[in-house]
């Protein structure tokens, strides 16, 4: 539980920052997609993971997933 709140924590800083992601921990990034789906933050998702790199975004299946099902349940 601490350790995924600290990752939460974090997630939570890319979040609300601007500009590209050049630096960030993708486990932070998927723990933080994977809480945000589940309180229906779809926007954050989008928003974030238009910040991300596109090679990362297309090599990490689980961080695709939240994003597409994201962009599905925004309309």
């Amino acid at each position: 539980k601490v350790r995924l709140k600290g990752l939460l924590r974090e997630f939570k800083e890319y979040a609300e920052g601007g500009g590209r992601l050049r630096v960030f921990r993708s486990e932070a990034v998927r723990a933080g997609f994977a809480d945000c789906f589940k309180r229906q933050a779809y926007e954050t998702i989008i928003k974030v993971a238009e910040r991300l790199p596109e090679d990362v975004l297309r090599e990490d299946p689980d961080l695709l997933m939240y994003y597409d099902s994201a962009l599905l349940r925004k309309k």
